[in-house]
């Protein structure tokens, strides 16, 4: 997959910018505030039709501005078609080939972008939110039919949600007990299938980062005891948390509390890795998530590397890029250009670009 050009109108520090982009990707360098991060945000919008960073949209309208407008040519398995996006300070417009898409999850079935950011680190080292939005973020371009579920499933949540908080009868609640458990079922083992196929890709990647003789495995931290049938075991752990969760008007079991667990040398990663390979292990999972996209859609995704290799040894970061197949369009932002000028993309200085 590549993005062809990109044409911005207000967004963040930029008032009006085209570029084209050859499909090796660009290497975008300057100082730090010239708004290299702001460009690879710009083109990932398409990709999630919201910051990857987690700003919200009226924050990503440049300043006194009343809206920013970005427009993109893609071409996915050779086949081109046009994104643009209109954003007002209350107001949100995507189109796809000049139409008006119903939902902004319909971008995940045609921009697929990974993006590398420091941040990364979370999903190994931090709390448990991160690594279910890596591996539902992960999923849900991986499988479009998985988002919808997912979807689904966060409405029906906060439905339920609504329901604890008053009085309801045993029947109006039974009727969601069982949707939600229909749903959930669909969510884990969808979950459970794809950290499945990732464990020996994930294992290869961290070994090739980082030249160690270690093991990685994983594994999927149930909210409720599982024992025998997903289904049954869901039933009980509804019977069993009926009481609380009626005291604390929330819904306390289900794929959105669960976890994933990292083990490195049998060894939890969270208590026993340094720093170093905490990073390496990000970065394995970025990747992985990338050769996922590959086998299922037959295409690369665009990657993007926002200054990451800079916080590894230079012999990781070259191991790193040496892992990346020729076919990928990859972008990377960095205010030093001298660490990659072996890896022949062609040169953007952002700072010229206002």
């Amino acid at each position: 997959m590549d993005i062809l050009n990109l044409k911005l109108i207000n967004f963040r520090n930029f008032e009006k910018l085209e570029l084209e982009f050859p499909d090796t990707g660009s290497l975008l360098f300057g100082d730090n505030g010239t708004g290299k991060t702001n460009l690879l945000e710009a083109i990932a919008f398409f990709a999630f039709g919201k910051s990857i960073r987690g700003n919200q949209d009226v924050d990503l309208i440049n300043f006194s501005k009343a809206f920013f407008h970005l427009e993109g040519n893609f071409r996915q398995n050779n086949i081109e078609y046009f994104l643009d996006t209109n954003v007002e300070k209350n107001k949100k417009l995507i189109k796809l080939n000049h139409k008006k898409i119903a939902r902004i999850s319909e971008l995940f079935q045609y921009v697929k972008i990974i993006y590398f950011s420091p941040e990364d680190i979370n999903i190994v080292a931090a709390s448990p939110a991160y690594r279910r939005n890596f591996l539902d973020i992960a999923l849900s371009q991986y499988s479009f039919q998985y988002l919808d579920v997912l979807r689904r499933y966060f409405h029906l949540v906060k439905q339920r949600n609504a329901l604890l908080k008053k009085k309801f009868s045993r029947s109006e609640k039974r009727s969601w007990d069982v949707q939600f458990i229909i749903l959930s079922e669909k969510i884990i083992k969808s979950r459970l299938n794809y950290l499945e196929k990732i464990k020996p890709l994930l294992s290869d990647y961290f070994t090739l980062i980082s030249l160690e003789k270690e093991t990685i495995d994983l594994e999927y931290i149930f909210s409720f005891p599982y024992e025998g049938s997903l289904k049954e075991s869901l039933h009980k752990a509804i019977a069993t948390q009926e009481k609380n969760e009626i005291e604390q008007q929330r819904t306390l079991i289900g794929p959105h509390l669960a976890d994933i667990k990292f083990y490195l040398n049998s060894h939890p990663v969270r208590k026993f890795a340094s720093q170093g390979q905490m990073r390496s292990l990000a970065i394995a999972l970025r990747l992985v998530q990338s050769q996922m996209i590959f086998l299922q859609e037959q295409d690369q995704p665009i990657l993007m590397f926002d200054d990451v290799l800079a916080d590894l040894d230079q012999k990781r970061a070259e191991r790193i890029l040496k892992l990346l197949s020729s076919d990928h369009q990859i972008f990377i932002a960095t205010p030093n250009k001298k660490l990659y000028e072996d890896y022949n993309l062609r040169e953007i200085d952002v700072a010229s670009l206002n």
